[in-house]
């Protein structure tokens, strides 16, 4: 004998399968789900996405002067110059300031191309996060830049 889904194993007295069991438990689920939910879903994602959420201030020069910029802008600029590179891709990237918003150290994660010469791939993207660096803030000092190779990918 076999159970259909709406068949409770414990009154036939055989056992369920686990797809059974999936299904039975789901339609449990769909009876005690809220109505609305989705609506609310929704809206909970998008204030979410308007929330503001403060970047640290970065600290550029040019012939004008000294600019403050969001590192979230220097991140974003670090990531699209490497991305532009064939053998590599950024999974992440941080920034630590100085108490007076001077960039210190950039630090990049990134993933390689598989079969690609790691040390060479990684010295491009240290030499493309170095341009953006000097495109967006200016000759900068003393900045160090670690590349930190933890990912391959296809």
């Amino acid at each position: 004998m076999t159970t259909t889904p709406d068949q409770n194993p414990a009154t036939t007295g055989t056992p369920a399968s686990g797809d059974q069991l999936l299904a039975q438990a789901a339609e449990a689920l769909r009876l005690h789900t809220p109505s609305g939910w989705q609506v609310f879903r929704v809206n909970l994602l998008e204030t979410v996405r308007r929330a503001y959420r403060p970047s640290a201030p970065i600290r550029g020069r040019h012939e004008r002067g000294e600019f403050v910029v969001s590192c979230d802008v220097l991140t974003a600029d670090v990531r699209e110059a490497v991305d532009r590179l064939p053998q590599a891709e950024v999974t992440a990237v941080r920034c630590v300031t100085d108490e007076e918003d001077h960039l210190e150290l950039l630090t990049v994660e990134t993933g390689v191309r598989y079969g690609a010469h790691v040390p060479t791939a990684a010295e491009e993207v240290r030499r493309a996060v170095v341009a953006t660096i000097r495109e967006l803030l200016g000759e900068v000092d003393g900045v160090r830049v670690h590349v930190h190779v933890g990912d391959v990918f296809p």
